[in-house]
């Protein structure tokens, strides 16, 4: 599309700031589509369509759906879409709440991090001085055991994200929003 006449606003929605810009995904989920950073040649756009691209889960093609979210998105076509939109705007406020309690440890992660980095190398810089080593290697030492911690810390966050992400995905709540919208019209919830 053309970010700069008609398709304006919706580039402006999804972020795009650049220009040529390929973002894919499900249209569906607007805020979760993907910038594709690979190659432009015919060969490579093909490539990476074969390989990554084709019909998501939805309403309109429940055969691109696994058991589970075949089973999900129908019985959520059974229920209305207040009701959907309501359950998927709670889910969406938990999850929110647990990105940015997250966001906010990485945060302080990157703040340790700076300062480790920052101290280590002053302390690289000097040298032990004489009578004084066993204290420069404790020093070292316990430079390391701060290294060790920190990147215990970091995996931990990262099994956090990965959980969230997993949970996100379980909850159907992306589904729920497609059911919804294709339940709209419908009477005869």
């Amino acid at each position: 599309m053309d970010c700069t006449a008609d398709g304006k606003e919706l580039c402006e929605e999804i972020g795009v700031t650049g220009y040529p810009t390929i973002k894919y995904g499900d249209p569906a989920d607007k805020k979760a589509l993907k910038v594709y950073e690979g190659g432009r040649t015919l060969e490579d756009l093909k490539k990476f369509a074969e390989e990554n691209l084709g019909p998501v889960c939805a309403p309109a093609t429940m055969d691109a759906c696994d058991a589970e979210e075949k089973a999900l998105l129908e019985g959520f076509l059974k229920r209305p879409s207040a009701d959907l939109l309501t359950e998927a705007k709670k889910l969406d406020k938990g999850f929110a709440a647990t990105l940015k309690k997250l966001d906010k440890k990485a945060g302080k992660l990157k703040e340790k991090r700076a300062e480790y980095r920052d101290d280590l190398e002053e302390h690289g810089k000097s040298k032990p001085k004489k009578g004084k080593e066993a204290a420069h290697k404790a020093k070292t030492d316990k430079f390391e055991a701060t290294k060790v911690k920190l990147n215990g810390e970091q995996e931990a966050l990262d099994k956090e994200k990965a959980t969230l992400k997993a949970d996100t995905a379980k909850s159907g709540v992306k589904l729920m929003k497609l059911a919804a919208g294709a339940n709209a019209g419908r009477t005869d919830l």
